[in-house]
């Protein structure tokens, strides 16, 4: 089965063809394309008779749509099976020429349907969470094991920075430092610094209050225990950028 869309250059070339006296059944079968869907594209006639056809006919239409439902949704995932590369391509052009138009129509679909979308995703979302957490889990494992050459340049980096600010320590500010980390593995009852919210265990990180990416020291008196949540969001951010007031 030939693909139903047509991009403008094949339009162009059917057009050519169309001129030189070629037949619209020749032309599909070059292009790999419908015959109606050539005919339809180059033969103003045709499409304005299509177009008035289908106003006049919609009730049948609609029938026979419900009585072919299942065949039209085999035929469907067929082609979409064959034409995988055409169908991205066609989808990625057309996205970037309508990029300003999407996101104005996406804006104010949001503004007025708050009160859908919010039922929509309290019913919908915890079923997606628990359907798609394991796929999610193997995504993630699997993003690592393939980007594991970035993931150790940037540990790599961490380290330097970490043997850096360490330069001068004491034995007791090193033995502090280890007390920080064993208590934010250890102790039952653990504060974020940033939320001050109990963290449970297994979601607490030690933070450098300034981050080792400004200057910031590897001491006792620069870390300080959060919560993952707050530690992500923080990333590499000032406490006071975040509002918080240390």
């Amino acid at each position: 089965m030939g693909q139903a869309k047509a991009t403008g250059e094949q339009i162009e070339q059917a057009r050519q063809m169309r001129d030189t006296g070629m037949s619209y059944a020749k032309i599909a079968v070059i292009l790999d394309m419908p015959h109606e869907t050539v005919r339809r594209h180059i033969n103003l006639a045709a499409r304005e008779y299509n177009e008035a056809y289908r106003a006049t006919h919609k009730e049948e239409a609609g029938i026979y749509r419900t009585m072919h439902k299942a065949a039209s949704k085999v035929r469907r995932m067929a082609y979409n099976a064959a034409h995988k590369a055409e169908i991205k391509a066609y989808g990625a052009a057309y996205n970037a020429m309508h990029r300003k138009e999407r996101k104005v129509y996406n804006a104010a679909y949001r503004s007025t349907h708050k009160t859908e979308i919010a039922a929509y995703n309290a019913v919908h979302g915890p079923i997606y969470n628990a359907t798609h957490k394991a796929e999610h889990k193997t995504y993630h494992a699997a993003y690592y094991k393939n980007h594991l050459p970035e993931f150790n340049v940037y540990s790599a980096t961490r380290r330097a920075l970490k043997a850096g600010a360490l330069i001068g320590a004491t034995a007791n500010q090193l033995n502090e430092i280890a007390e920080t980390y064993r208590r934010a593995k250890e102790d039952p009852k653990v504060r974020c610094y940033l939320c001050n919210k109990l963290i449970p265990m297994g979601h607490r990180h030690v933070d450098h209050i300034m981050p080792l990416s400004k200057g910031g020291a590897h001491r006792p008196s620069n870390l300080a225990v959060a919560c993952d949540k707050c530690n992500l969001h923080k990333n590499n951010k000032l406490p006071e950028e975040m509002g918080v007031l240390i």
